[in-house]
């Protein structure tokens, strides 16, 4: 998973509030890049759910 598609979802799951918004951006974000979701393998979707749960957690730590 590259830096430009990594950047993507955490600006899209910084927006999130609930676990089906955070498997929307990091789909979102996939298809944004043009990326074929059949060619994702299994480690870089766990990688980008763990990236988008991060960023959730950060951006909303900030807000409290």
């Amino acid at each position: 998973m590259n830096d430009q598609i990594r950047k993507a979802i955490r600006q899209r799951a910084s927006r999130a509030v609930s676990r089906d918004d955070l498997v929307r951006a990091v789909f979102d974000s996939f298809r944004s890049q043009q990326v074929e979701l059949r060619n994702v393998s299994l480690e870089d979707m766990k990688a980008a759910l763990v990236e988008a749960a991060r960023a959730a957690r950060e951006h909303n730590a900030l807000l409290a």
